[in-house]
């Protein structure tokens, strides 16, 4: 028994994670970035401006903000937060087509099932054991993975898919995930958290914890899971957004990216698509040929045998053998079998529009070549070169 599409495509969004060896080294990059650009900015500002890092600006209620604190804001946490975006929108962007290499899926909407999966798992043994470390650690990677899956889909899907909510779901995730870098930190091991602790990330973290109201524990579990909400918060929007769209179709003036995906139509009623329209209940049978009241009368054997037939041929079960009266050009066999290929074509139309198929910025099909290096659309009769690109097109 074959297995269902579904299964099919899951097993596709398994195996995709043989090409996201990128984000396994990545993540590792840039945790050991983060620690060495924490410890080592903390040092120079102690040794440059050591009165500047205790020296009160201002106060957040009870909690007075000091140079160090404020350095921590800028330089420990929205310039990580701002680079991580901008190296996953370079990663995932489609400039050079790895986009649609890498997560090349018939239904992108299996992509974040694999983390999503890993993340239930590790929240509920978070429910039973408790914010340990390992099993935050296990969040955070699941955390991290469902972003960079949703934020895939995102940019494959065509209902709701603008690039810039990207770019923001990317910094906000960076930030909280830097934020739990530095709640973490004064846990890390031997001279690396001597020299946090140098650096001045305690003073930092109870500052934090102290405005928050809130235990390291609890904001530790918080700041790992915010990459989960968020792609949660944009799957949820975008399946409303999807629903509404299947629900115009056909799409008037549809219009994509390179790297999109048009969304699977339902079968509708419409005149405009190809193939014999689909015959009314309401609608009375239609006349056999030879039966008007205008027509005269055929007067001998062959017109009344041909006028019965027809009779019969409209009644009746269609079949692949037509009936021409004596009114009628006799075709030639090539046009009698092109006209009952149409026929059977015609009847094997269900209604689906494919979401594989390429459609002009006017809504009617197009011939155009697809780029295979970055999915770009070409005129087929106008270059054999990629103007995004430069890779010669195949014809």
């Amino acid at each position: 028994m074959p297995d269902s599409p579904a299964a099919v495509e899951l097993r596709r969004s398994v195996a995709v994670l043989a090409t996201e060896w990128w984000l396994a080294v990545g993540g590792l990059a840039g945790y050991l970035t983060l620690t060495a650009w924490v410890i080592g900015s903390g040092l120079a500002l102690d040794a440059l401006a050591p009165g500047l890092a205790t020296r009160p600006f201002t106060a957040v209620g009870s909690t007075a903000v000091t140079g160090l604190v404020a350095l921590a804001v800028v330089a420990w946490l929205f310039v990580p937060a701002v680079t991580a975006a901008w190296l996953l929108d370079r990663q995932l962007s489609n400039v050079n087509g790895n986009l649609v290499s890498q997560y090349r899926i018939d239904h992108p909407g299996v992509l974040p099932a694999p983390p999503g999966v890993l993340l239930l798992v590790a929240a509920a043994a978070a429910l039973v054991v408790g914010p340990r470390g390992p099993v935050l650690a296990v969040m955070a990677v699941a955390a991290v993975h469902l972003l960079v899956r949703t934020i895939a889909f995102g940019r494959r899907a065509y209902s709701f898919s603008p690039k810039p909510l990207f770019t923001v779901m990317s910094s906000v995730s960076g930030l909280a995930l830097a934020a739990a870098w530095l709640v973490h930190a004064p846990r890390l091991p031997g001279s690396v958290g001597e020299r946090v602790a140098s650096a001045g990330v305690v003073t930092v973290v109870e500052t934090g914890l102290g405005a928050a109201g809130v235990g390291s524990e609890t904001a530790l579990g918080v700041l790992v899971s915010v990459p989960a909400l968020v792609s949660g918060l944009y799957l949820v929007v975008q399946t409303i957004a999807a629903r509404r769209v299947r629900s115009r179709a056909p799409l008037a003036n549809p219009v994509k990216r390179a790297e999109q995906r048009y969304p699977i139509m339902p079968p509708v009623a419409d005149s405009s698509r190809p193939g014999p329209p689909t015959p009314s209940t309401n609608d009375s049978p239609s006349e056999p040929t030879g039966s008007s009241p205008t027509e005269p009368e055929p007067t001998d054997d062959r017109p009344s045998e041909a006028a019965e037939a027809t009779t019969e041929d409209s009644s009746g079960d269609s079949t692949d053998t037509r009936v021409f009266t004596t009114d009628e050009p006799i075709p030639d066999d090539g046009d009698a079998m092109a006209a009952v290929a149409g026929d059977a074509e015609a009847d094997e139309d269900d209604g689906w529009v494919d979401d594989t198929a390429i459609f002009s910025p006017d809504g009617s099909t197009s011939g155009d070549d697809e780029c295979g290096e970055c999915g770009e659309e070409i005129p087929r009769e106008s270059v054999t070169f990629c103007p995004n690109c430069g890779e010669r097109i195949r014809r």
